[in-house]
């Protein structure tokens, strides 16, 4: 087995909270990408990453400086989630009205949101890895977040 082969199965055993990257580009359309690779990096200050894949649309509306939502999904947002992962689903990812997309997208009902600044992007192969610094959050007491693990939600 090819060691890509072996990687892609160690890493399906890991247990990913699923959350939307949600924001808008220069001429305020509003773009959203179901992510797992969500981690916090600092507490002071407060900061976090996620990667984001080169071929994504949302990709080259992520600039320093511009601004993010990562909205953490509770166990109903599975079907948006399938619908924000899916490039041919692109035109139906704000047809909800969970959304509020007065400034920064993000969903009303959500685990928690958290709102971001780019303050770095690194390039690595195929992905950018995006350090946000923390501007704002908010979280739900009922803790009912949205998982995926070898291939499935749960």
């Amino acid at each position: 087995m090819a060691l890509q082969d072996n990687f892609r199965k160690a890493m399906r055993s890991y247990v990913y909270s699923v959350s939307i990257l949600s924001n808008t580009n220069e001429n305020s359309e509003c773009h959203a990408i179901t992510v797992s690779s969500v981690t916090s990096v600092s507490i002071d200050p407060p900061s976090l990453l996620v990667c984001i894949n080169k071929s994504a649309s949302i990709h080259d509306s992520i600039v320093i400086g511009s601004k993010f939502c990562i909205n953490l999904l509770t166990k109903n947002h599975e079907e948006l989630s399938n619908i924000c992962s899916s490039y041919e689903n692109e035109n139906k990812r704000f047809q909800s009205d969970e959304w509020d997309l007065t400034d920064i997208p993000f969903l009303k009902r959500a685990q928690a949101n958290i709102f971001c600044e780019v303050d770095q992007l690194i390039s690595y192969h195929t992905h950018s890895i995006v350090f946000g610094k923390v501007l704002k959050s908010s979280n739900s007491d009922d803790i009912n977040t949205l998982t995926y693990v070898d291939g499935r939600y749960e």
